[in-house]
C-alpha cells in the first residue's frame, strides 16, 4: 500500500491552519504524516496536537522552499500538498491514491472557491498529458498529489520563481509520467486579499518564465491562454480602480477582450444617440 505524506507550508497562516491540518488528519484512511513547515512566521502558529503531525521550522525562504523542505523530510511514497489557508473534503486522499498506478506521477482533483459571502465553483484539475498541460496550469496545488521519487528527480519546486513555480513542476513530471484526475470537488480554496494570485503582473511573468523553459510550438497556445487569464484580471482591476496602468496591461495581454469590452459599452450608446 502506498503511503502519503502531507506537506503544508505556513507563513503567518492566522486562524486557517488548524482547519487545514484537521482536514488532512481526518482523511480515511489517514496519511502517514502531516508535515507543517513553518517558513519563518513572525507570529506563533497554532497547530493541532496530533501524533500524525510534526512541525519543521526554518528561516523565511518562500513557499517553494518550504514545500521542498517538506518533500525532503517526508517518509511517504506520495506527497499531497495543502496550503495553510485551504481545506480538504472527506474522501480526497482515498480517491486520488486509488488512481496512483505505477505509471502515474501526478493526480489532480476539482476544487471550489470559499469567499466571505459563501462558496462558488472553481475549476477542474487535469487528466490529460504534457501537451495539454502546456496550454495552462489547471492543477490546483492543494489538489495535487505526486510521486515523491519524481518530485526529487525533477528538482522539486523552482525556488527562483515566486509565481507559477508549481506549473513548472507539474510540466516536468508530465514529461516523465502519466497524469490522472479524480472527479469530484475535494478541495476548498479560500479567497482573500493575501492570495498570491491577486497579483496578475507577477503571475504573468512567472508563467511566461515557465513557458520559456518549455518553449516550442506546443507552448504557443499556452502563451495565448496565459495572456487571456491575466489580461482579464488586469481589466477587472481597471474596472474596480479606474487606474490606466491596469487598462494598458489588459490591452497588452489580451487586446481582443479589451476591445470587445469597450465596444460593448460604447457601441450601444453610439447607435442610440440621435443623429443631427
Amino acid at each position: 500500500m502506498q503511503t502519503v505524506s502531507v506537506v503544508i507550508p505556513a507563513y503567518n497562516p492566522g486562524p486557517y491552519l488548524a482547519e487545514a491540518v484537521e482536514s488532512a488528519v481526518s482523511q480515511i484512511p489517514p496519511p502517514l504524516e502531516v508535515i507543517v513547515v513553518d517558513d519563518g512566521s513572525a507570529e506563533p502558529i497554532a497547530v493541532p496536537e496530533n501524533p500524525l503531525v510534526r512541525v519543521i521550522r526554518q528561516d523565511n525562504a518562500g513557499p517553494s522552499a518550504a514545500r521542498n523542505r517538506g518533500i525532503r523530510e517526508a517518509r511517504g511514497d506520495l506527497i499531497a500538498f495543502l496550503d495553510a489557508d485551504d481545506v480538504w473534503y472527506p474522501g480526497k486522499l482515498a480517491a486520488q491514491v486509488a488512481l496512483m498506478r505505477p505509471e502515474v506521477g501526478l493526480c489532480s482533483c476539482d476544487f471550489e472557491a470559499i469567499e466571505a459571502t459563501g462558496k462558488r465553483p472553481g475549476w477542474g484539475g487535469h487528466g490529460g498529458d504534457y501537451r495539454q498541460l502546456l496550454r495552462g496550469n489547471s492543477i490546483h496545488t492543494s489538489g495535487a498529489i505526486a510521486r515523491r521519487s519524481l518530485l526529487l528527480e525533477v528538482g522539486c519546486f523552482d525556488e527562483a520563481l515566486s509565481h507559477s513555480e508549481e506549473w513548472g513542476t507539474w510540466l516536468d513530471i508530465a514529461r516523465r509520467s502519466e497524469l490522472e484526475h479524480a472527479p469530484g470537488v475535494f478541495v476548498g480554496y479560500r479567497l482573500h486579499d493575501q492570495n498570491a494570485s491577486k497579483d496578475y503582473r507577477r503571475m504573468w511573468r512567472g508563467a511566461m518564465k515557465v513557458l520559456w523553459r518549455h518553449r516550442g510550438i506546443h507552448a504557443l497556445p499556452g502563451v495565448r491562454r496565459v495572456g487571456q487569464i491575466y489580461g482579464s484580471q488586469a481589466f477587472d482591476a481597471f474596472r474596480l480602480t479606474k487606474r490606466p496602468p491596469h487598462l494598458l496591461w489588459a490591452f497588452i495581454l489580451w487586446p481582443d477582450y479589451v476591445l470587445r469590452q469597450v465596444w460593448g459599452r460604447v457601441g450601444p450608446r453610439s447607435r442610440a444617440a440621435p443623429h443631427s
